[in-house]
């Protein structure tokens, strides 16, 4: 009897070990899972520039793109463009606003985006909840894995503190999830949602399999309240376009936008009023040097008076 108990208790540990791993790492898919991807990945992007920075986010409207400060820190701007699964592409506008300390970045881009993920601001997530994390990872050869999604659970929520580097003096601190779906390198800026695919937190760095991180979705939702940026609302480009502004909403729009425009060509603008006022200089000290030689010749070919 004994035997036979231990015979068939070491097969059923095995099974509940592999069990537990295929849930906790993503060893196997389900229709659920599928589900999940196929609604989210299409507001998901693959977000690089011409030096081959290689990162993930997300947008909430229909031309606001979230993602990671450490990310934004080095991007070029002028080359920055985010790719579609569907092959769509949007380039950069600006990088609207930076939140260095809980590591979040907001990018606006020129066109519009006909897909947006919700951000759960109803349920909070809770220890062992099924979490998804979509993005594009990268391996040790910098192959990129595109719109990759893996599967895991939470394992615990907090207040947490890290560095990106020993080098690095940028101490970030933010309310994060540890969670088990497991990124890489190429992950950061994408998100972690829930089993019904909505937001839950924003991918951000990893030490191993178990050790994944993203900044809860609270600190995205105060940022994006405070900042009165728009998300969760079916219409996007339909609401921003037939709202009635006032004459100051609009004034304020001209002048961020001018501002804005300012800042992207100030080199350029430099340059003209330098060249500019070069003309001007060259063309006073040509005048100048013109009249007094025109003065000189003048006289000296003037009739002498004659003397009585």
């Amino acid at each position: 009897m004994k035997n036979i108990i231990k015979n068939n208790l070491f097969p059923a540990f095995i099974f509940i070990f592999l069990f537990q791993f295929a849930h906790d790492f993503n060893i196997y898919s389900d229709s659920k899972d599928d589900e999940v991807y196929d609604a989210a990945v299409n507001s998901v992007g693959f977000i690089s520039d011409k030096s081959g920075a290689a990162a993930s986010g997300f947008f909430i409207n229909e031309n606001t793109f979230i993602t990671n400060f450490h990310v934004t820190d080095e991007l070029d701007e002028e080359t920055a463009k985010i790719k579609m699964k569907d092959g769509e592409q949007f380039r950069v506008k600006n990088i609207y606003k930076e939140f260095r300390s809980i590591d979040i970045a907001i990018i606006r881009i020129n066109s519009y985006s006909k897909h947006s993920l919700e951000l759960e601001n109803l349920k909070e997530p809770d220890k062992n909840d099924e979490v998804y994390s979509i993005g594009n990872p990268t391996d040790n050869k910098n192959h990129v894995d595109y719109f990759k999604m893996t599967k895991g659970r939470i394992k615990k929520i907090r207040n947490d503190e890290w560095f990106y580097d020993t080098e690095s003096s940028d101490l970030h601190n933010a309310y994060v999830i540890q969670h088990t779906a497991i990124i890489r390198p190429g992950n950061s800026g994408g998100p972690l949602l829930n089993k019904n695919g909505k937001v839950i937190g924003v991918n951000t760095f990893f030490y191993d399999d178990s050790l994944n991180y993203a900044i809860h979705v609270d600190e995205l939702i105060k940022i994006l309240n405070k900042s009165h940026i728009t998300y969760n609302e079916a219409g996007f480009r339909k609401e921003t376009d037939s709202k009635q502004k006032s004459l100051k909403e609009k004034f304020q729009q001209i002048m961020e936008e001018q501002n804005q425009f300012i800042s992207k060509y100030r080199y350029i603008f430099i340059s003209f009023i330098l060249l500019y006022y070069m003309f001007v200089m060259f063309g006073a000290i040509t005048l100048l040097t013109y009249v007094i030689v025109k003065g000189n010749n003048n006289r000296q070919a003037a009739p002498s008076r004659l003397t009585d």
